[in-house]
């Protein structure tokens, strides 16, 4: 085991290496013209990261739909709908006219945004460009959104965001599969704007060291924090505010790619995790996973067994859990400057 540990680690250093060349063959590209960008005709705003894995981007996402929907300005959505079972599937959803619908058509994370906001379209597709026709020629918005896009230099943004995980952190840039970077981080220079998400559940003030002393970012920088608002119970009958957390046991359900910060909030609640349940982010759950769920739940009982949003989506479907299982509701709250920067970002897009 050794062995194979140790031949590994060396191959998946090349292999990231290949993976750099040809990331940079692509920027290259964009950069010299090979590659198109596709300019369209709605004003579009695009949400990122540098790595693989959750860095908060479906919250800040779901911020600006409601920054947006509550200065009158219409927002669409698109996404690339990763995880949906079938890509052919449809493609547009709009929860307030078709609210059973299979999540699975759409992926965990645009049905989400779709449940948040009722009234604003999702669009998934693979091509970004296909979804934004759709888009513009169906609902008429004044903003796109573009969800998880960094990285998908096909379509101009008039705003590029750059979301940066204070959890995560920016130690290690090593690319995939050696690391968990998509790109190199000195390409924070295409954002507008840096997000620091999860200030207050990590260290926001080691990445911004490194974002100022190391990689000598110029653009503004804003921190986030990401704050837990209640919970409520799967079946939609009972809250509780979160202050009724403090001493309680619990067992976490907990298919994301970062699992500790969510576990982190419950316990700086007061919350006292006896058991956890992980999976892969993303994870599709199973009447097996559930009866796993409850046979912890006979062995453990714990006061309440908590899980994210995000899972909620693909939990709903059990009926077994209807009762049993309590969805932590998050909000983000972002520094003050930030909206006197979006404010002038939208005056900005007014005069264009």
């Amino acid at each position: 085991m050794i062995f194979s540990s140790n031949l590994l680690k060396p191959l998946l250093f090349i292999i990231s290496l290949i993976y750099k060349a040809l990331v940079l063959l692509r920027l290259q590209g964009y950069k010299n013209g090979w590659l198109k960008t596709h300019r369209t005709k709605t004003p579009v705003i695009s949400v990122g990261n540098l790595t693989v894995g959750g860095s908060g981007k479906t919250p800040v996402v779901d911020l600006l739909v409601k920054e947006l929907q509550s200065r009158k300005i219409k927002p669409a959505i698109l996404s690339r709908g990763y995880g949906r079972n079938n890509p052919s599937s449809k493609k547009r959803l709009l929860f307030c006219e078709e609210n059973n619908v299979d999540h699975r058509d759409f992926g965990d994370e645009p049905y989400l945004l779709a449940m948040r906001n009722p009234e604003v379209p999702v669009h998934v597709n693979n091509s970004r460009i296909a979804a934004a026709y759709s888009a513009e020629t169906q609902d008429y918005p004044d903003v796109l959104i573009l969800d998880d896009a960094y990285q998908h230099l096909a379509i101009h943004r008039d705003l590029n965001l750059l979301l940066i995980d204070a959890e995560r952190g920016l130690e290690n840039h090593s690319l995939i599969p050696h690391g968990v970077f998509r790109e190199h981080a000195d390409q924070w220079v295409r954002a507008d704007a840096i997000i620091i998400t999860k200030a207050n559940i990590a260290s926001a003030h080691t990445v911004s060291e490194i974002l100022n002393n190391e990689m000598k970012v110029t653009c503004p920088v804003f921190t986030f924090n990401y704050e837990a608002s209640g919970l409520t119970r799967m079946d939609g009958k009972t809250r509780l505010n979160i202050q009724q957390l403090d001493g309680k046991n619990l067992l976490t359900i907990a298919g994301i790619a970062q699992p500790s910060g969510f576990r982190r909030l419950l316990e700086n609640h007061g919350g006292n995790l006896i058991g956890s349940l992980e999976y892969a982010d993303h994870h599709d759950y199973s009447i097996q996973d559930v009866r796993k769920i409850l046979k912890e739940q006979q062995n453990l009982n714990p006061d309440y067994i908590v899980t994210t949003e995000k899972d909620a989506v693909k939990l709903r479907q059990f009926h077994e859990l209807s009762d049993q299982v309590w969805i932590l509701e998050m909000e983000v709250q972002p520094e003050d400057s930030w909206q006197a920067y979006f404010d002038e970002f939208l005056a900005y897009l007014h005069k264009a």
